[in-house]
This record gives C-alpha cells, structure tokens and sequence, in this order.
C-alpha cells in the first residue's frame, strides 16, 4: 500500500512538502496533476488537483523512480505553499482515496531498511540526527551514520574466519588450501582490541543523553538559586526555609554547544522524616549517576559537614558561595580540603553574581573536553553497547577455545559473535557462511 505524511512541521510556513512512497506512487501523482509525470529528478512546476477536478494548489513536484529514491520505492514529492488551507486539502484529498493510506510514524525510513537501502544502525543515526539539539548531537549523529562500515567490516572478517573454521570441520585438510586457518586468531585479536577500546569509552552515549551535572551540598547553601542563575530563568524555588527543595529538578542546558542536563537536588543533612530521606537519597543517586558534581558550599560556615565530605571526588568542581557576605571565610574551608582531589574550587556570589563568569568558562573547558571532532566514538545507545559487549565475550571464548583445538565451539562462538553484529546492523544470515566457503575454496574436487 502507498502510504503519505506531511514532511514538513505543520503550521504556516513559506512551502510544505508532502510525500508519497509505494509501487503505485507515480500513477496518484499523474492523476494528482492530470499529467504524465516523465521525468525523474526533476522540480516540476505544476497544478494540483483534487479527485473533483478542483485546483488545490501550483507548486513543485519531483519523482524519485524505484531503486533512486530514499525508501527504495516510487518516492514522490509536492512542495506546497505552507499555509494550513493548503496543507490540510491535499493530505485529506489523499486521505480519501483508496490506494494510499497515511504514514506511519518513521515508515519512510523503515521502508528503507526493508529495500536494503540502509541498514538499521544507519536508521538510528537518522533519528539522533533529527533530534539533534546540539551543535555536538548534529556531529555525532553524522559521525555514527559514516561510521556504519566499521561494523560490517568486523563482521565480514568474523564470516570469513568462521567460513574457515566451517570449512575445516566438514572437510578433509587435503581438500583445504594451504593456511586456510593460518591468520584467523590473529585477525580476530585485531577486532576484539577494537571493540573493547570502543567499550572504553561513553562518550557517544554521554553526547547522545547530555552530560549528567548534579548540583549537590547542604540545605541553604545556594543550588537552587544556581541552577537559575545558570539557566536564566526560574526553574527552581528559592526560599530560605531550609529543605525547600524535596525532589530532583531536572533542566536540559546547552554548555558549548553540549547537551547538559543540570540536577538540582535536595539539601544533603540527616532527614528527620521519610519525604527528606526519600529527597537526600535522590540526590546522592543524582550524585552517583552524574559525569561532574558541582558542590555548593556556604562559605560562611565554619565547617564542612562530614556527609557532605564523603561526595568530594575528583568528578567534583567545589563553589564556595556567599562571597558578597561579611562572614565569608574561605580559608578555613580551604584548609579543611587539603587532602581532597577534586577538580576546581572557585569563590563566588551567587547574590551579586561575583565569580559567575570564572565557573562558566570552568564549565565550558570541562564539557568540550568529553569529545572532539577526531573522536571516533561509535556507540551512542544502550543496545548497541550490549551487543558489542556480547560480541567481545565470544571472541575472547573463541581465543580460548581454538587453542585447546575444540574447532566446533570455536565455530559456534564466531557464530553468535557475528549474529551480535549482525543485531547492531540489522540483518544476520546463516546462508552467507556456506556461501564464502564454496565461492572462496575449491572444495569437493
């Protein structure tokens, strides 16, 4: 069945695109313009009727014939004027007809997949590039789309060295070529060094998700007021009743052209009932889950409080805050620190806004520094970090394995490994292996 949908967001705009994928997409388009559409890749100039012969619109339309087009099949294009009359006549003239139906949400991509014009890790690159909020998302979803052969790679060679271990166990070594398995453990060293260097890193995840930052410390020391200063808007209460904040308050923020998402959190203390436990134990959470704390201290106190103590790392930027106050005493607090690692302290107002600039570009510096344009960070979802991590651990059995000479659970790990890359990508295949070894080897002379 044909299916249609609106490419373009919906409101007034300078034009709209609608598009058509499916077999029978040209024969609407002829009858759409009352012409015979004849020439593929072409903006045509043309009228738009309705079934009654009425005139919907004059506007663009290009026809991408099957196998040149994005979904694979008859794709075709009306670029409209954007205004809502417009729009709204054309998709319910096409809702009306019998041989096209509306989209379904991601169809056109989907379709792709189906006619082997992407391949399923490519699809997803596509929905992280639609997404993208961020200069860095944009990067990284382009980054991941060409990044795609890598995984193919990897599993070609997989098949090839499987299609050798296959080819030893069903037949004779003087059927074989000569060092048919000579080079197969050294070729899968190479991918599984590859792999779980790739594993190493998060940063294509972290990209993906935003750079987790809990704003953490004592009630009253300023996090709340923080968080606002640094958003610019209010997105937290701000009282000076202690414990106002009881929930974790979560602000997407861009640093650097990164995507950030600030925690603001309850006052870490000894809760006396189970609403400020239940908030104190979301903050540490918060706090366990996040790429860089930035603990708020008051530097008025004499004192840090030990269980704020036991949060300082070397993932925490410490702010001493209340500068503008005559009872600021940095000093003692510094000295209380000296056997801390921790990644900054800086002095600040949030009042008057003292220091304000100095933590930002502290802030910056940090977050360019999870990724770079020469990054060749691969994984950005869960999924695909689980599949890698399987597929390792079929490579390293299969290291294991084919020294002891054990050749058919050798094979079978190889297997599942290539079936683990082939679940990234989206397609797996047990006909390829016989295939390389009867195409590759002269086998059964």
């Amino acid at each position: 069945m044909n299916f249609y949908a609106l490419s373009t967001p919906p409101g007034v705009s300078g034009i709209a695109v609608i598009r058509i994928s499916g077999k029978g997409a040209l024969q609407i388009a002829n009858q759409i313009t009352r012409k015979i559409i004849d020439q593929p890749r072409y903006a045509l100039l043309q009228p738009f009727y309705d079934q009654e012969g009425e005139l919907i619109d004059n506007g663009i339309l290009i026809w991408y014939p099957e196998g040149q087009s994005y979904t694979g099949d008859n794709l075709i294009e009306f670029h409209t004027h954007g205004s809502t009359a417009v729009i709204n006549k054309l998709l319910s003239d096409l809702e009306a007809r019998q041989d096209c139906r509306l989209a379904q949400p991601g169809e056109f991509t989907k379709t792709a997949y189906q006619n082997n014009r992407i391949n399923l890790y490519e699809a997803e690159s596509i929905a992280d590039l639609i997404q993208a909020e961020t200069e860095a998302q944009r990067i990284q979803a382009l980054r991941l789309k060409n990044s795609s052969p890598k995984f193919l790679k990897w599993r070609e060679t997989i098949l090839d060295v499987l299609s050798n271990t296959e080819a030893s166990i069903d037949f004779s070594e003087e059927d074989l070529p000569t060092g048919i398995n000579q080079d197969n453990e050294k070729k899968i060293k190479l991918i599984v060094s590859d792999i779980d260097e790739m594993l190493d890193e998060s940063m294509g995840e972290i990209i993906r998700d935003g750079y987790k930052i809990a704003i953490i410390g004592p009630p009253n020391a300023g996090k709340s007021s923080f968080l606002n200063l640094l958003v610019k808007r209010q997105a937290a209460i701000v009282s000076s009743v202690k414990g106002t904040t009881r929930d974790i308050i979560e602000v997407k923020y861009n640093i650097n052209n990164y995507p950030v998402v600030l925690t603001d959190t309850a006052g870490i203390r000894n809760a006396k009932n189970k609403i400020e436990k239940t908030g104190v134990e979301l903050a540490l959470n918060a706090s366990k889950e996040a790429n860089l704390d930035i603990l708020i201290l008051d530097g008025t106190e004499k004192k840090i409080p030990k269980n704020i103590q036991k949060l300082i790392s070397d993932k925490t930027v410490i702010v001493l805050n209340k500068k503008d106050k005559k009872s600021f005493n940095s000093k003692k607090i510094i000295k209380e620190l000296k056997d801390y690692k921790f990644k900054d302290l800086i002095e600040v107002s949030i009042q008057d806004k003292t220091g304000i600039n100095k933590l930002n570009s502290k802030l910056k510096k940090i977050v360019s520094e999870i990724d770079s344009i020469q990054s060749t960070t691969l994984i950005s979802r869960a999924r695909h970090r689980a599949l890698l991590k399987k597929c390792s651990n079929r490579l390293h059995d299969f290291l294991k394995i084919i020294k002891r000479n054990e050749v058919e659970k050798a094979a079978e790990e190889l297997r599942l490994a290539s079936n683990n890359l082939g679940h990234i990508v989206g397609f797996i295949g047990v006909e390829e292996i016989l295939g390389r070894i009867f195409e590759d080897f002269c086998i059964g002379k």
